[in-house]
């Protein structure tokens, strides 16, 4: 990675690109008179990424430009790198702020703090950008001394079937394999032996050496190695997306999860492999819409802001189904599950945030069909009366006047649902307290709509 050009993107702001010259065939960033970067991509660097962009669309790669869409972090290929920024903070121009790019990445970290992603303590955010890393140095560092912290004081065993020939009975004896009168005083056993050797250590192992291998900061790769050196006795090989995929998480193993998640994000997108002398691919990508959603159903949680605004018999539910949109042959089919249902009583809010561009053109606020639709059937469902669409700020600048009135949903337009954006400029290290009362008074404004 200490060869890669690194250039600053910020998502939904496109960037433009062109081939190298015909004698080169090189990856390089320039800037144009105004200050914005060009990039000029090998055809082997456009290919590799648009074999990312198949398992999960990051990138709008176009003919001469490509645009970030709703994923958030680092891709290498080649020898570009493009750290991907959330479009936070805006100009007047609705651009992204460069110049903000340490408060951005703090207040991405404390967003995934919400996720229980990453355990970010406080003398972090003081410290995690005095030397000027990169975000993905920033989110590799914190995993890895949270991972060595962890394991120091805890280590997953599991039970693994095993077969050994022995001098003793343990577990089972394989009588099909006890049939040599000469070897009877070797005794083949099958038995169940609680074991560091499991998919869950391989794979922290497997992907704790892969980053070992692509990090700058000589503290990062120390404490990766550490990691290493801790889990000796796990066989150091390849592991699948599917055996990651099958692990199974109990209250034994479920301080682990969060960093099998990030294992597991790392992996989707990396072409690395243990014989690999250089790093050709990889990609540690975070979708936005499901990190704000988990934020401000956190946030909400946390604050307990459901019981302040309608009251302390008020429940909160996060991701609970509500039932079916079809069937079909007798199958249940399309499960509907709103982010957030705060309970009122015999009444209920649907609570759904949405991280997408709004056209402020539109007659509906640039509300699309699909999540009027969506809302509606949520309603409908449930039998709530009141529903809420949150948006970020910071990717669409509307008019607030315009968002003042709920729109009126059904037959009997006896459904209210208000559309509401919400600012995440906030430094929510340093003010994270106004986020919350902003969030706080868009609650309030749907209870008072209630009461009246």
């Amino acid at each position: 990675m200490a060869e890669s050009k690194v250039v600053t993107l910020f998502e939904y702001e496109p960037v433009e690109y062109c081939k190298p010259d015909k004698d080169e065939d090189k990856d390089e960033v320039k800037l144009k008179e105004d200050g914005k970067p060009i990039l000029i991509l090998s055809k082997k660097t456009v290919e590799e990424l648009e074999r990312l962009n198949e398992n999960r669309k990051f990138l709008e790669i176009g003919w001469k430009r490509i645009k970030p869409l709703n994923y958030v972090g680092v891709v290498k290929s080649g020898e570009i790198t493009l750290e991907i920024f959330p479009k936070f903070i805006t100009d007047r121009k609705g651009n992204a702020g460069q110049s903000k790019k340490e408060v951005i990445a703090k207040n991405l970290l404390k967003m995934l703090e919400f996720t229980h992603m990453i355990n970010v303590k406080e003398i972090d955010y003081a410290n995690i950008f005095k030397e000027k890393h990169s975000f993905f140095e920033v989110f590799i560092g914190i995993f890895a001394r949270n991972l060595l912290a962890l394991l120091k004081h805890k280590q997953n065993k599991e039970y693994m079937r095993k077969r050994d020939e022995l001098r003793f009975i343990k577990g089972k004896i394989d009588f099909r394999k006890y049939t040599n009168p000469a070897r009877l005083h070797i005794i083949p056993c099958m038995y169940h032996e609680r074991s560091l050797d499991n998919v869950l250590n391989r794979t922290l192992k497997y992907t704790s050496y892969l980053m070992s291998k692509i990090v700058e900061d000589e503290g990062n790769y120390k404490t990766l190695r550490r990691i290493i050196d801790l889990l000796d006795p796990v066989t150091l090989t390849p592991v699948t997306l599917q055996q990651v995929k099958s692990i199974t998480f109990n209250r034994l193993n479920a301080d682990f999860k969060p960093f099998i998640d990030i294992c597991r994000m790392f992996l989707e997108g990396s072409t690395l492999t243990l014989q690999a002398s250089e790093v050709e691919t990889f990609s540690l990508l975070i979708p936005m819409e499901r990190l704000f959603e988990q934020f401000v159903a956190g946030v909400i949680q946390r604050e307990e802001l459901h019981k302040e605004v309608f009251g302390g018999d008020a429940v909160l539910e996060v991701q609970k189904p509500i039932g079916f949109l079809i069937e079909k042959d007798g199958r249940k089919l399309a499960e509907m599950k709103p982010d957030i249902i705060i309970k009122v009583g015999d009444e209920k809010v649907i609570i759904d945030t949405k991280y997408k561009l709004l056209d402020p053109e539109d007659k509906k606020l640039g509300v699309s069909q699909q999540d009027l639709y969506q809302m509606y059937a949520y309603c409908r469902e449930s039998g709530a009366r009141k529903a809420l669409l949150l948006y970020p700020e910071g990717l669409n600048i509307i008019d607030e006047t315009d968002i003042e009135t709920p729109f009126k949903m059904g037959k009997n337009r006896d459904i209210e649902l208000f559309v509401r954006t919400i600012s995440l400029e906030y430094d929510l290290v340093n003010d994270y307290e106004k986020f919350v009362e902003t969030l706080k008074s868009i609650l309030e404004d749907i209870q008072k709509k209630m009461v009246s």
